[in-house]
C-alpha cells in the first residue's frame, strides 16, 4: 500500500478487481459448457452445473465487502482527538479562531447554596434568564455544567479537576478514580469533553478541608503536575475506555497554572507541559492579581506564556474571571471589557484556532450580585458573553494570528 493511502478505498479497489477476473473465468467456463467446447476433454461435463447468478453475485458482493469490513476493523479505536479534528473539518469558522467557554453558575435555585467567596444564598440564577440570551445560547461553543431547562445549544464541556487531593480519589482503578467517575457523568449525561482543566491545588484544599492534598514537583508554581502523574492519567483514560467506561482512549489535559510564565521558562516544566495538550491560566480581578499593572496577571508575562504555548502547537485558554461589580471602589463602567483589551494591545492573540477564552464569572467577594442577564444589557454576565462572542468570533477584521 503506497504511503497515506486509505485502507478502505485500497481493499475495495483489490477486491472489486478480482471480483471482475473470477466473474470473467465463470463466465468463460459457462460458455464452454453451453457449446460443448470441452465436453470431449472432459468425461465428467455432465456432473458439473454451470454457477448460478446468485452464486456469481454472491462472490462478486461479498469479497469487496469482506475486505472493506477487514479495512474498517483494523482500524484503532477513536480518540478525543480524532473527535475535535472532524469537528474542525465541519465547521469552517473554527479555522479562524478559538473557543468561547462559559461557567454559568449558579445555574438555579439549588446552585445558590454554595459559599466561596461568600455565600451566594440570594444570587441571581441562570433558569431565571429563558429566552434572553439567544445569541449566546447559539453560539457559545463550550460550557462548564448544565442549565436545567436552559437554552444553550451546544453538548461540548469543559470541567475543572483537583489531582492530589487525596490517595482516594487518586486510585488508579478506572472503576474506583474520581476524575473517570467525572468525566463518565459528564458522558452519560450527552456531554461530549472539550478540555480537562487540571492541577494540583493543595493550599486551597487544606483550608477547605484536605488535609493530605500534595503540591507538584516545583516550588515556584505548586499546581503543575509531574510526569508521573501525567502517565498514570493517560493510562486511566486507556484502561476506563478499555472496560467500557468513557466514550475515548484519551482526553485532552490542559494544565491549570498559577504563575504566568515560568511553566514557559523552566526546561523541566517544559518537558512536562508537552505531554500535556496545552494550558490554562486563570486571570482573576481580585486577590493577588489585582491591579492589572502590578498583580500576577501583568499582560507582558501572560502574553509571553501564551506565545510559547501556541507555538508549540498546544491550547492555551485564558480563564477570565470572577470580575468586579459596583460595590468595589475599583470598578467602574466595563472594566471587564477594558482588562481584555489590556491583553489584546499587549499582544495576547484575539483570533487564534488554539487560543480559546473561557469566562469563569461566578460571584465571589465584590463581584458579587452583577446580573446574569438578559444579554441586551452589556454589563450583565450574558451582556459580557455577547460582547465576546463578537468580537472573538466575528469581529476579524484584524486577527492576531
Amino acid at each position: 500500500m503506497k504511503l497515506g493511502a486509505d485502507p478502505v478505498a485500497t481493499a475495495w479497489s483489490k477486491s472489486v478487481h478480482w471480483s471482475c477476473v473470477l466473474a470473467r473465468v465463470l463466465k468463460l467456463i459457462n460458455l464452454s459448457f453451453r457449446f460443448g467446447n470441452l465436453s470431449r476433454h472432459l468425461p465428467w461435463e455432465s456432473k458439473i452445473n454451470p454457477p448460478s447468478l446468485h452464486v456469481i453475485l454472491t462472490l462478486m458482493l461479498g469479497l469487496p465487502l469482506a475486505g472493506v469490513t477487514k479495512a474498517q476493523t483494523n482500524r484503532e479505536p477513536p480518540s478525543i482527538n480524532e473527535t475535535v479534528v472532524k469537528q474542525a473539518q465541519v465547521d469552517p469558522a473554527q479555522k479562524k479562531h478559538g473557543l468561547i467557554g462559559l461557567r454559568p453558575i449558579p445555574a438555579d435555585q439549588a446552585g445558590t447554596n454554595h459559599n466561596h467567596g461568600g455565600s451566594w444564598a440570594g444570587m441571581p440564577t441562570y433558569d431565571q434568564q429563558k429566552g434572553n440570551y439567544p445569541f449566546v445560547a447559539k453560539h457559545i461553543d463550550t460550557l462548564f455544567g448544565w442549565v436545567p431547562d436552559g437554552d444553550f445549544e451546544t453538548k461540548r464541556i469543559f470541567f475543572e479537576y483537583y489531582w492530589g487531593l487525596s490517595k482516594k480519589r487518586d486510585n488508579l482503578d478506572p472503576n474506583k478514580n474520581q476524575l473517570i467517575q467525572t468525566i463518565r457523568r459528564w458522558e452519560q449525561r450527552g456531554g461530549e469533553i472539550e478540555h480537562i482543566l487540571i492541577c494540583r491545588e493543595a493550599r486551597l484544599a487544606v483550608k477547605r478541608g484536605w488535609a493530605d492534598a500534595e503540591l507538584g514537583p516545583f516550588k515556584e508554581d505548586g499546581r503543575i503536575l509531574s510526569e508521573k502523574d501525567i502517565d498514570d492519567i493517560r493510562q486511566l483514560f486507556k484502561d476506563a475506555y478499555a472496560q467500557d467506561l468513557t466514550k475515548h482512549t484519551d482526553y485532552k489535559l490542559l494544565m491549570m497554572v498559577e504563575e504566568p510564565t515560568f511553566f514557559s521558562t523552566n526546561a523541566k516544566a517544559q518537558k512536562i507541559i508537552k505531554m500535556t495538550s496545552g494550558v490554562a491560566y486563570e486571570a482573576h480581578q481580585f486577590n493577588r492579581h489585582w491591579p492589572l499593572e502590578t498583580g500576577w496577571s501583568k499582560p507582558k508575562e501572560v502574553v509571553a506564556g501564551a506565545k510559547w504555548t501556541l507555538e508549540q502547537d498546544l491550547d492555551y485558554v485564558f480563564y477570565y474571571g470572577p470580575i468586579l461589580w459596583k460595590q468595589d471602589k475599583s470598578y467602574e463602567p466595563l472594566l471587564e471589557r477594558k482588562w481584555l483589551e489590556s491583553f489584546w494591545a499587549a499582544g495576547l492573540p484575539k483570533q487564534h484556532t488554539k487560543m480559546h477564552y473561557y469566562l469563569n464569572l461566578f460571584p465571589h467577594h465584590t463581584g458579587r450580585n452583577r446580573p446574569v442577564g438578559p444579554e441586551s444589557n452589556p454589563h450583565s454576565i450574558l451582556g459580557f458573553t455577547k460582547w465576546m462572542i463578537e468580537e472573538v468570533k466575528f469581529n476579524t477584521q484584524q486577527p492576531n494570528e
